[in-house]
């Protein structure tokens, strides 16, 4: 199929997950023969040839724009520049900035498109993730009548006054003063999926409005690049890289849980984990001197400053990490600690349980969403178990699971070594972007099967 994505990040122009998860879809896209072209802002980001150039009218104001192609692993890339769209905040000068650089992709998307025609013809498909793409797949749809398909990764929720959409051209999808982008995305869309079937059905206030044409499809892992082979200790059983590990991090060895993610109060849970550490440090004074807690991350001040008081209160217990590391140093964390806690409140699918799955970490994750989807509990099946799943949102419950697997790697760590093997291989066999993307071609095809509310 040719197939044209739409998306606000695009490798290597990274905020999140969103990044990785689109690159990939098209990257593997391409690989099963597909042809995928992409397009994108330029954020800054101009690599490659200039395809094309032309102005585009916005308000009355008159912009150049240029276009640059680059071929990236078998994928047309097309970065779409003009002084606003040049802006290196990815969502952003400021909200408004962001509304009216989604409003110049938009537009400058209908001049691409209308010059690939010109030259090699049209896409059987668009594939727009996420809202910050509806003015250009609003856009397209109304200039070129191809079908949609449009991609939730995360609901945002947010309202967009109705003023952005009369300066894109759509003043017809604005019936209201102020507009929910993600309902019009799914609106004017022929397909609609997110990415997993625990996300959709925990969301279905949304996604019901949309009942007959809306399904989900899994994301992937790439176990390429989160995988034991590239550790620096590779050779080394799993207690002394986890030992080495300790050590340069200033504790000594012991059972090792690590967290890594946002600091936010709204999704990722760092509350429950801070407060389950204080219970297991006030109740649980035996067993947690054996426990060792690295927290990386950054973010909400107030969970910062809760981190480092947790940090300063038991040194020997807590490390906190408020920067930026490496791919590759994570990567050997994941091959190093016994657990990674992901405690989220909700999570559309979640990439920390399956990084921490292709490197032989145990998840302790909230039972929500695509956590849920992607561990099997020790809890629900033994044999095939991969994690295991604890309720949101509640502190003693988690401190209880994280007591519960301390036990267990000391007094039956042969079930935890079939646990990280179960992991290993969900992560490589289940969730592949391969078997993402077969699913991506059946939903292009509208062949495919949908969420019913009435069949349960």
């Amino acid at each position: 199929m040719r197939i044209l994505m739409l998306g606000f990040e695009y490798l290597p122009v990274k905020v999140g997950g969103l990044a990785e998860a689109i690159t990939s879809i098209a990257e593997t896209l391409a690989e099963l023969g597909n042809e995928v072209i992409v397009f994108t802002p330029s954020h800054g980001f101009k690599e490659g040839k200039e395809y094309t150039s032309f102005k585009i009218d916005v308000s009355g104001h008159v912009w150049d724009v240029k276009v640059y192609e680059r071929k990236q692993n078998g994928v047309r890339v097309f970065s779409i520049s003009d002084p606003l769209l040049d802006n290196s905040d990815v969502y952003g000068p400021g909200w408004d900035g962001m509304l009216s650089k989604a409003v110049h992709f938009g537009k400058a998307s209908v001049g691409l498109l209308n010059k690939i025609i010109e030259r090699e013809g049209k896409p059987e498909v668009i594939h727009a993730h996420d809202w910050h793409t509806v003015f250009a797949a609003g856009l397209l749809r109304k200039y070129f009548q191809i079908p949609l398909v449009a991609t939730i990764h995360r609901l945002n929720k947010s309202k967009v006054p109705a003023y952005y959409f009369h300066m894109a051209n759509l003043g017809e999808l604005a019936p209201y003063p102020d507009i929910d982008p993600e309902h019009t995305l799914c609106y004017i869309a022929d397909l609609v999926t997110t990415v997993s079937k625990s996300y959709l059905w925990e969301e279905w206030t949304f996604f019901g409005m949309f009942e007959g044409k809306v399904t989900h499809v899994f994301n992937g892992i790439a176990c390429d690049f989160w995988n034991e082979e590239f550790l620096e200790n590779k050779d080394l059983p799993r207690e002394e890289r986890r030992k080495k590990i300790l050590e340069s991090l200033g504790l000594s060895d012991g059972i090792a849980f690590m967290f890594i993610g946002r600091f936010d109060k709204a999704q990722k849970g760092v509350d429950t984990l801070l407060r389950a550490i204080e219970i297991l440090a006030e109740s649980y004074l035996q067993e947690f001197s054996k426990m060792r807690f690295i927290i990386i991350g950054k973010g909400d001040p107030e969970l910062e400053k809760w981190a480092h008081t947790l940090e300063s209160k038991y040194p020997n217990n807590v490390k906190v990490i408020t920067k930026m590391l490496k791919r590759e140093f994570t990567r050997e964390l994941y091959g190093s600690v016994d657990f990674v806690v992901v405690p989220s409140y909700f999570e559309p699918f979640g990439l920390v349980q399956m990084e921490a799955m292709c490197l032989g970490a145990i998840p302790i994750g909230s039972a929500v969403g695509g956590i849920k989807d992607t561990i099997v509990s020790l809890d629900e099946d033994e044999e095939n178990a991969s994690g295991l799943l604890v309720p949101p949102r509640d502190a003693f419950a988690l401190a209880q699971a994280m007591l519960r697997m301390a036990k267990l790697r000391e007094e039956n760590p042969e079930l935890l070594k079939k646990m990280r093997v179960n992991g290993k291989r969900r992560a490589k066999e289940v969730f592949t972007w391969e078997n993402a993307c077969k699913r991506y071609l059946r939903a292009y095809k509208n062949d495919i099967d949908k969420a019913i509310s009435f069949i349960k």
